[in-house]
């Protein structure tokens, strides 16, 4: 199992169902619930060799405790219709924390991450012989650019204190933008490295990544989202199959998908 960290945030970023003009300043419960299937598995940033046909649900959740502080939840889970080649049938990640507003275009969030499977399930079983649960804890950082309207700027740590232990950064750049009265499209651009995460052969930059994402509202508050990325194996990455002489991950893969999001 994986993590206790910054899901929420990172989902929010990804997708971001536009807010309500009429939305009040607070609100006690925001946030969106989505289905959807996805060509591959990703792990942050990382396309897991043989993981194919994933079907992943999410709810995302936040409540205002006031003008500066939210609670945030995340419920993730991703179904694996065929049998991936690192034996696994689903993950499930659970994130729990707060958020803070750090004014009109920027936020912080710190939360934990409870994750179940996936690849660093799989790793810390071979390497320490224990469960396949990761525990972490996150820092997000965002800022929505005044000068670039649209446009923002992303960055996240998280340090993982039980299973591999280590450090685990992410870094973004993305743009979303309303084209019409019912269409929203988005892209994102990023990459991802870690520090004394994995043994020491697999740390550095893990992946880039590229992501086009478009949302279109069907009725009320339902929207249809399909998407397409790109995704390229860095020195870390290459250096994580290296070190377990066999190809635990793969680079320069194209993963699409489409979701179905009731956004609230």
């Amino acid at each position: 199992m994986a993590a206790l960290a910054v899901s929420f945030s990172v989902s929010l970023a990804e997708s971001r169902i536009p807010d309500h003009p009429a939305d009040p300043l607070l609100r006690p419960a925001s946030g969106s619930l989505k289905a959807g299937y996805s060509t591959r598995y990703e792990f942050r940033g990382l396309i897991p060799a043989g993981c194919n046909q994933t079907a992943p649900v999410s709810l995302d959740w936040r409540s205002d405790l006031n003008e500066h502080y939210s609670f945030i939840l995340a419920l993730k889970e991703e179904l694996f219709p065929g049998r991936p080649a690192i034996d696994l049938d689903d993950e499930t990640v659970v994130d729990l924390g707060f958020q803070r507003k750090l004014g009109k275009a920027a936020y912080a969030a710190f939360s934990l991450r409870a994750n179940d499977g996936g690849l660093a399930g799989l790793a810390s079983e071979r390497l320490f012989g224990n469960s396949s649960t990761t525990y972490e804890a996150s820092l997000v950082l965002r800022r929505d650019l005044d000068f670039l309207p649209g446009f923002y700027v992303q960055g996240s740590s998280a340090y993982s204190f039980y299973g591999i232990t280590g450090w685990w950064f992410d870094m973004c750049t993305g743009s979303d933008s309303r084209l019409t009265e019912n269409l929203y499209m988005g892209f994102k651009f990023g990459a991802v490295l870690s520090s004394s995460y994995w043994p020491s052969g697999g740390n550095g930059w893990q992946a880039l990544y590229f992501r086009v994402t478009a949302s279109y509202r069907l009725f009320g508050d339902v929207f249809v989202e399909p998407f397409a990325g790109l995704h390229w194996l860095g020195r870390g990455g290459h250096g994580l199959n290296r070190t377990y002489g066999e190809t635990l991950v793969k680079g320069n893969r194209w993963v699409t998908g489409v979701s179905l999001v009731y956004s609230f």
